[in-house]
């Protein structure tokens, strides 16, 4: 039996996506996979109680049969942690010992999801490094690439880990760079014994967020309704004269367009060009001549209570995220099967 820790060392590089594409691999090959995630810092409240989220799409994608108390057997929930600072620590690592054990009866691959970063999960003495050594796991460091400061994080890891680190893989590579990546870093890696399992390419349709990725992000009432499946790639900010900004707006396609309530000749112009939803911020309702055009287009016109800024920045820290999801999963396991060293990687697990 083959265990394999995914772990990264900063948070939306594709851990999850990762994940679902090995798992996905490995059942084509007729091996019996299962999957964890030792140590859950993200924790969603419903009403059956705290999940992981992650844990639950993997159980439902891939019809495991493990409970989610075992998928995830470490949440750390606001509770938990307060009781840690308290004092009261719980023997975390047997609970993830005891999980890993039934998870991995009869399995010929097990493959752990890492939390957001090397270090967390550290309070509970399950840091990525920890985990990989209480369960004897290898680690494949996803990691972007987007500048040559990426090497001395790799080298770093590597240096730490030693031969428990299986090997990398560079993800989400812009096109500009992939030259210098593939004939220049990856024999650099090669070099310094860091196995490179695979480079994959930057794809703008899998970072992008849809509109309702947006309207969740930033709890925005939907003024008028429209196709919130279309995907937010730019984001624009209406804030000079309708003539400018139709020159401008004209740059930047599938964007969302971020301006006042109060300023219907911006909204307007933003609709006339490749406008996937409208932001009207300062909890401004638009003119009706506003909603009947986005109607009539099915661009989706939305309401921030925030000021502008504030809607930006929010935006700013959605965008760019690596998200796995309907359509989404078809374009990523493409670009993995093609960019990925699955005989590679499977020698070097030793299947």
């Amino acid at each position: 039996m083959a265990t394999l820790y995914v772990a990264s060392t900063e948070t939306f590089v594709g851990k999850s996506a990762i994940c679902a594409v090995l798992l996905e691999q490995f059942r084509q090959q007729g091996r019996s996979v299962g999957y964890m995630k030792p140590v859950s810092v993200a924790v969603a409240q419903t009403e059956q109680g705290a999940i992981d989220q992650d844990a639950q799409f993997m159980r439902e994608q891939f019809d495991l049969q493990e409970p989610l108390e075992q998928i995830a057997p470490v949440l750390a929930t606001t509770r938990v942690i307060e009781s840690v600072l308290r004092g009261d620590q719980p023997d975390f690592r047997a609970r993830l010992q005891r999980a890993y054990e039934s998870v991995a009866a009869g399995k010929d691959v097990v493959i752990l999801e890492g939390a957001n970063t090397w270090a967390e999960g550290a309070m509970f003495d399950l840091s990525a490094d920890q985990v990989s050594d209480l369960l004897n796991a290898p680690v494949l460091l996803i990691n972007r690439f987007r500048t040559i400061a990426a090497l001395d994080i790799m080298a770093a890891v590597h240096r730490y880990l030693g031969q428990r680190l299986l090997g990398v893989v560079l993800n989400q590579v812009y096109q500009s760079q992939l030259d210098y990546v593939q004939h220049t870093v990856v024999p650099y890696l090669e070099r310094s014994e860091v196995p490179v399992i695979g480079v994959i390419p930057h794809d703008p349709q899998i970072e992008a967020p849809t509109v309702q990725d947006v309207i969740d992000h930033i709890d925005a009432d939907v003024v008028s309704d429209g196709d919130r499946t279309r995907l937010v790639e730019n984001l624009s900010v209406g804030a000079m004269s309708a003539e400018a900004a139709l020159s401008f707006f004209r740059r930047k396609g599938n964007k969302a367009v971020i301006t006042g309530g109060d300023r219907p000749d911006l909204q307007i112009a933003a609709l006339e060009t490749s406008t996937s939803c409208l932001i009207l911020t300062g909890n401004m309702r638009p003119a009706a001549t506003v909603i009947d055009r986005a109607a009539r287009l099915n661009v989706p016109v939305l309401l921030s209570a925030d000021d502008t800024l504030t809607t930006v920045q929010r935006l700013e820290a959605l965008m760019g995220r690596l998200r796995f999801g309907g359509s989404k999963r078809d374009r990523f396991r493409s670009l993995a099967a093609e960019h990925l060293d699955w005989k590679r990687l499977d020698q070097l697990l030793g299947l």
